[in-house]
């Protein structure tokens, strides 16, 4: 009997990949490629093999522009798609108002953006450009402070006294650098160096506070589609959990609770009931949540036979709430919008964003492992093998498959 082992025992997550070396050398998730069975190792030409589970699906990176990318599926994770989800409604609506109050002050809004809005990068970059602007600005002072006393000043002091402020990084108060000994410093000079000394102290303790406020926020623990589908037998969002390749507790979610609601063009919020909206709790990336909201529901925006009509949905939010294994809150959510109820302009300018596409479904994420030519189920687990790469993609429904919807195209009406 063969048994199944996987590359460091994780279906080849953290397996060695050249294209992604710096995760590689971290030991982060990598894509783990194309799976095949231990039983069928050389009996199928992998490129091949690859090729023939791809047929009659989307290949590569389609590149679509104008009216057709309203639809085209996504064939590659973009995260912007996620950064783009909240940023639309501020598009479409604009605010006035000469006294409106909007916060408690400019410091807790720039609080707010250091911890909760910023990138890395530019909190990094921003710190480093704040050291250099107060390491220069303490060698100007300390050059007209030796000007003021009356000594010679030219262009090697400006440079000696901002190595000298250099020192101030390590709260130093005397003219010693390189381990040579210079001309002590005068009592202006060690004053105005004890100054910038405790500027550089209050800026690496709000440095520290900052990291630790960002370090505390909870990471993103799950990931719903970057589109979801509605065809003529349910609106349907993918979900799945991240961070759990250990397969270890740390990365479950417990007591998940999902809810989804619409709004109309006229600004009507409407619940969307879910088919199943509570979980006990979620394991892997391997298991993925389908939501579905029946459209023959009553209430149903999408319902032909609703009580004055199917309305005309702008966006659908959805929402998890959830516990991590030490009881921390977990709290997910995502806008997807109808492409074709936004402005031409704003639709092309905003892309890419979740979208609502109307007769379409989701492209398999699931297949056997068979034999190559018998066709047979392999005897050894795994049997069945999940294609996280299809966790994006939708495709269109054709007028001749189930749950198109007779007059449409693209969009329900």
């Amino acid at each position: 009997m063969v048994v199944h082992s996987p590359p460091k025992g994780r279906n080849g997550y953290k397996a060695w990949n050249k294209k992604y070396l710096i995760r590689s050398l971290l030991g982060l998730p990598v894509p783990p490629k194309r799976f095949v069975h231990p039983e069928f190792q050389g009996l199928e030409d992998p490129a091949a093999a690859e090729a023939a589970a791809k047929s009659g699906q989307p290949t590569g990176v389609q590149v679509v522009s104008g009216d057709a990318a309203k639809f085209a599926s996504h064939e590659v994770f973009d995260r912007d798609v996620y950064a783009n989800c909240d940023v639309i409604t501020a598009e479409r609506v604009a605010v006035e108002g000469d006294e409106s109050v909007f916060s408690f002050g400019t410091a807790e809004d720039f609080w707010f953006t250091l911890v909760n809005e910023a990138s890395w990068t530019s909190l990094i970059g921003g710190e480093l450009m704040v050291e250099a602007l107060m390491i220069l600005m303490c060698g100007f002072t300390l050059t007209f402070v030796a000007l003021v006393e009356g000594k010679a000043v030219t262009a090697a002091t400006l440079g000696s006294k901002v190595l000298l402020s250099l020192t101030t990084v390590r709260l130093s108060t005397d003219s010693i650098y390189g381990w040579q000994a210079g001309t002590p410093s005068t009592p202006v000079e060690i004053f105005v160096l004890a100054i910038f000394g405790w500027m550089h102290w209050l800026i690496l303790s709000i440095a520290s506070a900052l990291i630790v406020a960002r370090a505390l926020r909870p990471a993103t623990s799950g990931l719903f589609s970057p589109d979801m589908v509605v065809n003529n037998d349910s609106a349907q969002v993918r979900f799945m959990v991240l961070r759990n390749q250990h397969q270890g507790k740390m990365g479950f979610l417990y007591n998940l609770e999902f809810q989804m609601q619409a709004m109309t063009v006229g600004g009507q919020t409407i619940d969307l009931p879910l088919i199943r909206n509570k979980y006990a709790q979620w394991l892997n990336s391997n298991n993925i949540i389908t939501l579905r909201h029946p459209v023959t529901d009553p209430s149903s925006p999408f319902n032909p036979e609703r009580e004055g009509g199917p309305a005309k949905v702008s966006n659908i939010f959805v929402t998890l709430t959830a516990m991590d294994v030490d009881g921390n809150s977990v709290l997910e959510s995502i806008i997807y919008y109808d492409p074709n109820n936004l402005d031409k302009d704003l639709e092309e300018k905003m892309r890419p964003f979740p979208r609502i596409l109307m007769n379409h479904k989701f492209v398999d994420m699931y297949r056997i492992a068979k034999h190559p030519e018998t066709g047979d189920w392999a005897k050894a687990a795994p049997v069945f093998i999940c294609n996280l790469d299809n966790f994006i993609k939708v495709a269109e429904l054709q007028p001749e498959e189930s749950g198109f919807v007779v007059g449409t195209k693209g969009g329900l009406k």
